[in-house]
């Protein structure tokens, strides 16, 4: 059955158990005549120390770097010795995409840490939040964001913004290019000072209004976060390579806003690792714990990125009133229901498209070739790719399209490690199917690692 057909949910228990455990295939679970194992994943308990409180913590950083890890730099999520990271088979495919996410603003991550103690040491109790942050912004509503490469130059005015028409005698630079009240490349002649700044229009001043052109001017350091292009370099809150530059990742804290993304309807983080500990190497241990975020990557598409057992490792360094993590790793896995919600984005090299999921494109299409996912050989099923990670511990779940033989490469089945099968129905996936206790059917997934630094922010409340 494919999606939009008119059927109702049908649901099949295959009499597969005793087969596929006699093969190896299966590990107990309920219905296969034996207890069931619990999840792989129970959440550590929290450690006794200061509540967390957002903007109350010691120290805030923010992700300056991020890449998907090796193979070998994963985690033993399933407790066979071996490191998981099935991501690992595109790490090169995704650097790009990833770094410059990062170095656009696109993806913002700060963290703000809890009970942390004074300078290097071991400490038993580390708590931290983990946030969605923004740095650029258009304040001005008109399509574009300051602090990016290109950006606007002026977030106080609509009719400033890269590729408007100059506009004559409003000492405004109106399109730009870092100049004010210029003849096409020619500068503008005036000699007055109407703002006051003892610079001209004609000694190079791109804003000598006086609403705001006092804290604009050539050769003046550029004011972070004011929304005006203070040097008169062509885009706002965007220095030059300078260690006066606007760069949150520089090492020299700038400030960062935070997204309401960030926090549940209580004001309260809704990423919280509330059980780290230091050891006295100054190595970071934190979790299993649940990295849940609503990441806005491109207009109208928000990816809900749920990473379940998320455990990290860093090394802390401290330094002078600072601290940031260094040779950091998050690992954990990414669900099937997950996948299945992130959509509305193309990426050619992986088959994926706007109109279908990431569960999609590794399930039913080029993605699952490329993470050497293995094949289903349950019958009807034969060659349907099955996560690497067996979350409830029930038996893979398997993940197909039912019809291989047309152009439209979805997932519209999903079958439980138990045996149970469930088929999309009209506006209802699949992997959406719950427990009878309200758990959901399917929370094997993908395993997934990833690399990161951090360096000390200021985050604004």
């Amino acid at each position: 059955m494919l999606r939009g057909q008119e059927e109702t949910p049908m649901k099949l228990t295959l009499g597969l158990c005793a087969s596929l455990g006699a093969a190896g295939l299966l590990l107990p679970a309920i219905g296969c005549g034996s207890d069931s194992q619990p999840p792989l994943f129970e959440p550590k308990p929290e450690c006794e120390g200061e509540a967390v409180v957002p903007f109350a913590g010691d120290a805030q950083n923010v992700i300056s770097a991020l890449t998907i890890a090796t193979l070998d730099e994963g985690f033993d999520l399933d407790g066979d010795g071996e490191p998981d990271n099935k991501l690992a088979a595109v790490g090169a495919l995704a650097r790009e995409p990833i770094e410059e996410a990062i170095a656009d603003y696109e993806v913002l991550i700060p963290f703000e840490y809890f009970d942390l103690a004074d300078g290097a040491g071991a400490d038993e109790c580390v708590k931290f939040a983990i946030y969605l942050g923004v740095y650029k912004h258009d304040a001005d509503t008109d399509g574009q964001d300051t602090a990016v490469d290109g950006g606007d130059c002026d977030d106080t005015r609509m009719t400033s913004a890269p590729g408007l028409p100059e506009i004559a005698d409003n000492f405004v630079d109106d399109d730009c290019d870092g100049l004010a009240d210029e003849n096409d490349t020619v500068p503008s002649a005036d000699t007055a000072d109407h703002d006051g700044d003892g610079v001209t229009l004609a000694d190079g001043d791109c804003d000598d209004s006086v609403e705001t052109g006092a804290m604009v001017m050539p050769g003046m350091d550029e004011i972070c976060g004011d929304g005006l292009d203070n040097d008169c370099d062509g885009t706002a809150d965007r220095g030059p390579a300078t260690a006066e530059a606007c760069d949150p990742y520089d090492g020299t804290p700038d400030t960062l806003d935070l997204d309401p993304l960030s926090f549940d309807d209580n004001g309260d983080p809704v990423i919280v690792f509330d059980n780290g500990e230091i050891d006295a190497a100054g190595g970071l241990v934190a979790g299993p714990s649940i990295f849940s975020v609503s990441v806005p990557v491109i207009d109208g598409v928000t990816l809900d990125l749920r990473i379940t057992g998320a455990q990290i490792v860093a090394n802390v360094e401290f330094v002078g009133d600072s601290v940031r993590l260094t040779n950091g790793r998050l690992g954990g896995i990414l669900d099937a229901r997950t996948m299945d919600n992130i959509r509305g984005l193309e990426v050619e090299d992986i088959g994926l498209v706007p109109e279908n999921s990431l569960l999609d494109a590794t399930f039913a299409n080029v993605l699952g070739t490329l993470l050497a996912l293995n094949s289903s050989d349950q019958a009807g099923y034969e060659g349907c790719k099955t996560p690497d990670i067996d979350v409830d511990r029930d038996g893979l779940e398997t993940f197909c399209d039912s019809n291989t033989s047309d152009d439209i490469k979805t997932v519209d089945t999903c079958i439980d490690g138990d045996g149970t099968v469930i088929m999309d129905a009209p506006g209802v996936e699949c992997t959406e199917a719950l427990l009878p206790d309200g758990k959901p059917r399917f929370p094997d997934g993908i395993s997934v690692a990833l690399t990161f630094e951090t360096q000390p922010t200021i985050l604004r409340e």
